[in-house]
């Protein structure tokens, strides 16, 4: 049998060499020899590496004798290795080697087409599949799962809920309000005028100035406001605001004084409001004049003769809208 020629990669065992297109089996006079030197020991080989130069990169050789076939390599197995699945030649005989160097995760290595000629372009890497990751398929089942029997549990209680909860339907007709249910007329202040305010207490008794806006107001609905002031120094820190839709009409009247928390002008000027507001009725002025005076210095609310009086400190001031 003729020797290899140089350069031909050789196997881990040194009996085989490959020519191109299948291995051949090394003559039994050549001897083995050590790696040449410079050559770095291979870890794991019980034998040292064959004589000749070694394989080159992009030499397209199949794996060697005794090793498992690897993905994408389309050659028989080379003598001395089990016949893997798909390759329609029988084993070779003889004993099987050992193989040290398959123990352990393998690294994975591109493909080559062993068919084309040396050092011919190696073909399109085919890189091993990749390991099914079943703990993901099974949380994305469990996940599922769970969310149905939730809407299924939640829609089951909620209507099981709806229909011990829901009145039925009827045809009868629906209860009357009662009369003393309040109405737009129970909008305005009893028996309070913009007259008897504006001009006979404000402009008349305290010399006070007033101004009228048609402007609609956004809390009350009022139609006009009236804001009055003192004619003094104190026009700055005192006022009286007035909204109305018609001067027999009075929805809302507040007072304002910034001269100062139980302070004799601010005390004077809720008291006088307040007797002005139930001036129809001679009973009942003295007593909401006495209940400002008392509270106008602390937060409080009271109602008197169908009137609602409230003060307040954080503005200070003292309010009146109709009691219902």
């Amino acid at each position: 049998m003729a020797a290899p020629p140089p350069g031909r990669p050789y196997s881990p065992d040194g009996r085989f060499w490959w020519d191109g297109a299948a291995w051949q089996p090394v003559p039994v006079q050549q001897p083995v020899q050590a790696a040449p030197p410079g050559t770095p020991p291979q870890p794991g080989f019980p034998v040292p590496p064959p004589p000749g130069p070694q394989a080159q990169p992009g030499f397209p050789v199949p794996p060697p004798p005794g090793s498992q076939a690897q993905p994408g390599f389309p050659v028989p197995p080379p003598p001395g290795s089990q016949a893997q699945p798909g390759f329609a030649v029988p084993p070779p005989p003889g004993p099987q080697t050992a193989r040290p160097y398959a123990a352990g995760p393998q690294a994975w290595t591109p493909a080559h087409d062993p068919a084309g000629p040396p050092g011919s372009a190696a073909s399109v890497p085919v890189p091993p599949d990749a390991p099914r990751r079943r703990g993901t398929a099974v949380f994305a089942l469990v996940t599922a799962g769970v969310l149905i029997a939730a809407l299924a549990l939640g829609g089951a209680a909620g209507a099981a809920v709806g229909l011990a909860t829901t009145e039925p339907v009827t045809d009868d007709r629906a209860p009357s309000f009662p009369g003393s249910f309040p109405s737009e007329k129970q909008r305005y202040l009893p028996k309070v005028t913009f007259g008897m305010l504006a001009v006979d207490w404000l402009q008349g008794a305290g010399s006070w100035t007033c101004a009228t806006s048609t402007a609609a107001d956004p809390v009350t609905g009022a139609t006009k406001n009236t804001i009055c002031r003192p004619g003094d120094a104190s026009r700055l820190h005192m006022s009286v605001s007035i909204w109305y839709d018609a001067p027999d009409k009075v929805l809302s009247v507040k007072a304002r004084c910034d001269l100062g928390v139980g302070s004799k002008a601010c005390t004077n000027l809720f008291a006088m409001m307040a007797d002005t507001l139930l001036s129809p009725d001679r009973t009942l002025r003295a007593r909401a004049a006495s209940w400002a005076k008392k509270n106008a210095a602390k937060a409080a609310v009271t109602s008197v003769g169908g009137v609602r009086l409230e003060t307040a400190l954080r503005p200070h001031t003292m309010e009146a809208v109709r009691a219902i």
